[in-house]
């Protein structure tokens, strides 16, 4: 399979050496995909090295010297994408499929109903992570998982001063009409409950963080 647009996948990542290669298996050997570039955001870990093992002409990794927030991750990507159409993903997915791309690409490519696509985790697959997934089901603007073109995304400064906001950020940008919501059954993620192995207050800590900042973009007038 090859499309006429090319097609650039941004991965943001922070410390995730014990989830990316997960992804990665997934993204390498699917021939349509024209780079995948991992925008490694000042991470402490062996995050840089797990994806060394993945690096070839499709491959890359760009990082940031030091954590500035996802969206600092996510302008790195932009910067050093090639394509006009992105489509971004998280770091630390569980189950992500072929198919799961191209349910987010539809919309953009095929139908060309929208010009911003967010793919939300189904309800079915709750798991765990129920309040993750729950809040990206009924606040899909702040789903991780979306394609855009690069028109249509905000200043990149503006991404960067944003931080976790940066995904809704970005969504306000987008017209409502030109917005659609796509449904990934089988798809989910490592929470941050989960990674903090035990350190429930650091990652209690870690998402009222996230909160906070993505509630200040939401109050912010369009």
């Amino acid at each position: 399979m090859k499309f006429n647009q090319p097609i650039s996948i941004v991965i943001k990542a922070y410390n995730e050496a014990e989830n990316i290669s997960r992804v990665l298996r997934v993204l390498a050997p699917i021939d349509w995909i024209d780079e995948v570039i991992v925008a490694n955001d000042g991470s402490t870990d062996e995050t840089a090295e797990v994806v060394a093992k993945f690096l070839d002409d499709k491959i890359k990794i760009v990082t940031n010297p030091k954590n500035l927030g996802m969206g600092g991750a996510m302008a790195l990507g932009v910067k050093n994408a090639k394509s006009d159409l992105l489509l971004f993903l998280d770091a630390d997915l569980v189950g992500l499929t072929e198919d799961h791309l191209l349910e987010i690409l539809a919309p953009i490519i095929f139908t060309k109903k929208a010009d911003l696509v967010l793919g939300v985790f189904g309800l079915k697959d709750l798991g765990e992570d129920t309040s993750t997934k729950i809040a990206n089901r009924f606040m899909p603007m702040i789903a991780g998982q979306r394609a855009i073109w690069r028109k249509n995304l905000p200043p990149l400064s503006e991404m960067i001063e944003s931080k976790f906001g940066a995904d809704l950020l970005i969504a306000k940008n987008v017209p409502r009409s030109r917005r659609e919501v796509v449904k990934l059954p089988g798809l989910s993620q490592i929470t941050k409950e989960q990674k903090s192995k035990g350190e429930f207050g650091k990652a209690f800590t870690a998402r009222m963080k996230m909160y906070k900042e993505v509630i200040k973009i939401l109050l912010q007038e369009n």
